[in-house]
């Protein structure tokens, strides 16, 4: 669990990027989170980039704070600047409730 919690500043851009429809790089962020990592890790980022943005009116706003309408990097820019410790905290969140999804599967599968 510390892990998530020591790379999730560095996971910021890649929420971002994912939420902005802009293009992130799947083998950079493979070798910051480990091979182990990267499938929850992964998953993730595309819970939280989808739950930060919404469409109004077809142009892109930050679901957090409600501002906008943005360009892609309008909103990409908004999003690293403003709510850098949002998206961390919702990072390591995500992280940990995908984790104990994984653990009580394990457990059920165990138990049988």
């Amino acid at each position: 669990m510390a892990a998530v919690e020591h790379i999730a500043s560095r996971l910021v851009k890649y929420v971002a990027r994912y939420a902005s429809g802009l293009e992130i790089d799947e083998s950079d962020l493979r070798r910051i989170t480990g091979s182990t990592m990267y499938p929850v890790i992964r998953e993730a980022i595309y819970v939280v980039a989808k739950n930060i943005v919404t469409e109004r009116n077809g142009l892109p706003r930050c679901n957090i704070c409600g501002r906008g309408p943005y360009t892609r990097r309008g909103l990409y820019l908004h999003l690293v600047r403003v709510h850098r410790y949002d998206i961390e905290r919702m990072i390591i969140e995500e992280y940990k409730r995908i984790e104990r999804i994984i653990e009580e599967s394990l457990s059920a599968e165990n138990g049988r």
